[in-house]
């Protein structure tokens, strides 16, 4: 990344090149780990945001824990991984800012800040990303995971079908950091935009190393909530969104065909789903792998 935007550039583009290198740099960090049951006796988790407050915000775990929690398993992932609990913090930032700021950026700082704009780009280097979500789940409140693409294959075998979108399991494994250049990249379009987002820290992103995933078969009844999007070179109308729940195709099919029938569909670079994309050209994993 370049780690720094020009006059020309799109801002969605440094963006979601500091989506590929947090990606990036959570698989090269991914160790396969053999974990005893024991350690879960005070780390157990009902759900990742029980995790993530209970967990981490009250310290009851550290970076290298073991940690067990229920939750829906998912090849959607968070576009913009962040810690939910400061989803707030950053609308009221956009919101309630003081200064000028062109349409470009703000559109861009929106796009940001949404907290559930999607992401599904499959197994990458031997390893798979995937989101770990509340079994009702909503994008903008999970935290993201890495397993061996031969493990996930072998306990669900459909988990790379277009039509998958996540399955009820328990999983087990460790809290690691990776690097995340998200931060870096949204201060410097707010700087430009006026926005203040100091009181966020991004220099490092919690995920789980995942160890094992036993699903759980006796209530399969889950959801998952997120924005579909698309990307263009069309300055006018740089980003396509649609809002709707994955797990009901009928939904998602109408959120695709409405990003698809838009006028700036023509000029799209980026599409949110690389098994659901209808070119390679536009796939994430072909742009910035």
């Amino acid at each position: 990344m370049s780690g720094f935007i020009t006059e020309t550039s799109f801002l969605w583009e440094p963006l979601l090149e500091a989506t590929a290198e947090t990606i990036v740099g959570a698989i090269g960090a991914f160790t396969v780990k053999q974990i005893s049951s024991k350690f879960y006796k005070q780390n157990t988790f009902e759900s990742p945001m029980d995790l993530w407050k209970r967990g981490i915000h009250n310290h009851a775990i550290e970076i290298g824990d073991r940690v067990k929690l229920e939750c829906i398993i998912s090849p959607y992932t968070q576009l913009f991984p962040c810690d939910p609990f400061e989803n707030a913090t950053l609308w009221r930032n956009l919101y309630t800012f003081e200064g000028k700021v062109s349409a470009q950026e703000y559109q861009a700082m929106e796009f940001y800040v949404g907290a559930d704009e999607t992401l599904r780009i499959g197994s990458f280097n031997g390893e798979t990303m995937v989101g770990l979500y509340y079994r009702y789940g909503y994008i903008g409140e999970g935290i993201i995971g890495v397993v061996p693409t031969k493990k996930i294959k072998d306990i669900i075998p459909d988990f790379f079908e277009k039509d998958f979108f996540a399955a009820r399991a328990i999983v087990t494994g460790t809290v690691e950091l990776c690097p995340a250049q998200h931060g870096f990249v949204a201060q410097n379009i707010a700087q430009r935009a006026g926005i203040r987002l100091n009181s966020i820290d991004y220099s490092k992103l919690p995920y789980i190393n995942i160890n094992s995933v036993k699903l759980i078969k006796k209530d399969k009844t889950c959801s998952l909530l997120a924005t579909p999007w698309a990307v263009t070179d069309d300055k006018d109308e740089q980003y396509l969104l649609q809002y709707g729940y994955l797990d009901r195709l009928d939904e998602l099919q109408i959120c695709l065909s409405n990003i698809q029938r838009n006028q700036a569909w023509d000029n799209v670079k980026v599409f949110f789903d690389d098994l659901r994309a209808p070119t390679d050209d536009i796939k994430f994993k072909k742009r910035f792998f």
